[in-house]
């Protein structure tokens, strides 16, 4: 039997013949799970590999997110709720005392077994986000998923389910869905009748991949397929609810939006900036068989390392974030790994991070939708500029586990998603640490968090394949290019901000501005006439030391006449991590929800 984790991946006892993910093993030792904040975050992680495995519901990573969200303020709210006394000057999410119904925390009714009370609510968000059915996805798929959920439920030994505490969690598990989830059949996460309007400076969908085959009935995967060309959640910026930003950073009121984009269509004085981002793009992210492209093969690998692009058996960004929120979570743990002071520790971390993080994936995807800007590949291919290439391909996102080519995500450019998650994520474990720890770093400066970690991408089991994925037999069983075995190490958590966003500019599916502003991250040039930023004497791009990086460079947007904006996605995210963390983790206000904006 194949485990991940402890937990198995196939049935404990099962009347039904349909087969279960095998999911290959982390290079995380089993035993963290034994706290069970972790352990319930390792089902939902394997949750997200099943279902970007199975096409099953919540995928993407704006989806992925919130369901991490909605799990951990459950989570939260349970454990906090059963000992307040560890909640070091804030309090539950939900309000017990809220005249609102929609935003009031259930009474405990003799609730006070944490332990209990977690796995219910866990139990209950999980198998509401994941194991619904619905006519869009496979029955088998619902199925799998429930089996996966089941067994995970009975390898958590001691659950009273007729307990009070069990009662509460489930909940409080209730209150949290009620507040938050969204129906996969709503018009927030439909494609709906989107379809993009070709021109300069204007997403359109992938070269390399123009449409993908799906299977027109879902219970029949060997049936007629169609071909369809996916344009993911164009409408879930504008329309989802918001989780708990407040629309303000330390009194001071935000919308978290960015400046535009360079266009020298529209605005000529763009024209430097623009030229330039196309030569880092062409010698930093095509393929590496072509003579253009100056990427160094460590960059190669940092390129990967950060992908999660949904591949098969890996997920999306989100897992790969809490994978590295968990190395880090253990190694700066405040007590043993069962005690009250770690439980609480966790409990908050997890849920401020995953909050953040669902928050980033809204507000990124609200300016992607808003700019529709290209992706580079599209962009060098039909610039009007004298640097274009017709035949230009990206690296690509790495379709892992698969056969397949690599690929362009099916979403606008501008700005990434990864930098705003990543910046969203690693903020926030800055600022948590940063109090709890009493650390002296500005929040706007580098600290001193190092941390090492093994991506799934690069972990010596994950692979190309040479054939089509057989569900039958385990990933390991399976022919194809073995993806080596290379952990990263980093100085802190500032450097991983930086090179998270940087690795989709290496990837060839970003520009630097999805990321952040050139001046912030590239070196001067010592020769203007010649660049408008350095170049290494091996020809790749030249970047500051991290440690003198700044976000600071603000732009213009046009229809905010007169101000100004940050640039890209990594000081996006780092303002809805502030947002959130100097507000206390609130739920977003009425006011605040693109309902009452409408």
């Amino acid at each position: 039997m194949s485990t991940t984790s402890g937990i198995a991946t196939q049935p404990l006892k099962s009347d039904s013949d349909v087969s279960p993910v095998i999911l290959p093993t982390t290079l995380e030792p089993p035993e963290v799970n034994l706290n069970y904040i972790l352990y319930w975050n390792n089902v939902a992680l394997d949750l997200n590999r099943i279902t970007h495995s199975i096409a099953g519901p919540y995928s993407g990573p704006p989806l992925s997110a919130r369901a991490l969200s909605m799990l951990h303020l459950a989570i939260h709210d349970s454990y906090f709720a059963i000992h307040p006394e560890m909640a070091k000057g804030f309090s539950t999410f939900l309000d017990p005392n809220s005249q609102d119904p929609l935003y009031r925390l259930p009474p405990l009714a003799g609730a006070s077994d944490a332990r209990n009370a977690v796995a219910a609510a866990s139990i209950r968000a999980l198998t509401k986000i994941y194991a619904t059915p619905n006519p869009a996805i496979a029955t088998s798929t619902t199925e799998i998923i429930s089996q996966f959920i089941s067994n995970a439920t009975a390898a958590f030994t001691g659950l009273e389910a007729i307990s009070p505490s069990y009662l509460f969690g489930n909940a409080v598990g209730n209150a949290v869905l009620k507040l938050l989830y969204i129906n996969p059949d709503d018009e927030s996460v439909q494609q709906g009748s989107y379809r993009p309007v070709p021109g300069q400076f204007k997403f359109d969908g992938d070269p390399s991949n123009p449409v993908r085959n799906f299977p027109v009935d879902p219970n029949e995967p060997n049936g007629p397929t169609k071909g369809i060309a996916t344009f993911h959640l164009p409408y879930y910026g504008i329309s989802a609810k918001r989780i708990a930003v407040q629309m303000s950073v330390k009194g001071q009121s935000t919308e978290h939006i960015l400046a535009d984009p360079p266009n020298d269509i529209k605005h000529p004085q763009d024209r430097p900036e623009w030229e330039d981002a196309l030569k880092d793009e062409i010698r930093m992210g095509g393929q590496p068989a072509v003579n253009e492209t100056k990427r160094r093969p460590d960059q190669r690998a940092g390129a990967i390392f950060w992908a999660y692009d949904g591949s098969n058996l890996l997920g999306t960004p989100p897992r790969l974030y809490n994978q590295v929120v968990r190395r880090i979570a253990i190694q700066k743990m405040p007590d043993n790994p069962t005690s009250e002071v770690t439980n609480a520790d966790f409990a908050r971390l997890f849920a401020l991070v995953n909050s953040a993080m669902a928050d980033a994936g809204i507000f990124a995807w609200k300016e992607k939708w808003f700019y529709e800007y290209w992706r580079p590949e599209t962009g060098i291919r039909e610039t009007k500029n004298a640097l274009a290439d017709s035949f230009f391909l990206s690296y690509g996102a790495p379709d892992t586990n698969s056969n397949r080519i690599s690929f362009k995500p099916p979403f606008p450019s501008y700005p990434s998603g990864h930098a705003t998650f990543g910046g969203a994520v690693f903020q926030m474990m800055r600022l948590h640490y940063k109090k709890r720890d009493g650390l002296a770093f500005e929040d706007d400066a580098p600290d001193t968090i190092a941390f090492q970690i093994t991506s799934d991408e690069l972990n010596g089991i994950n692979r190309d394949l040479l054939q089509p994925y057989d569900r039958s037999k385990p990933i390991e069983q399976q022919p194809g290019i073995l993806r080596t075995l290379r952990p990263r190490s980093f100085s802190s958590l500032w450097a991983a901000i930086f090179e998270n966003a940087i690795s989709r500019i290496w990837l060839g599916v970003h520009w630097r501005f999805d990321a952040f502003a050139a001046k912030d991250i590239n070196a001067p040039t010592t020769d203007p006439q010649k660049e408008l930023y350095a170049t290494n004497p091996d020809g790749t791009s030249g970047y500051l030391p991290v440690n003198d990086i700044r976000y600071k460079t603000l732009g213009p947007r046009e229809d905010r006449p007169g101000q100004l904006f940050p640039i890209g996605g990594v000081p996006l995210g780092i303002q809805i991590a502030e947002d959130i963390f100097y507000s206390g983790l609130r739920p977003t206000p009425g006011e605040a929800q693109p309902s009452a904006m409408a």
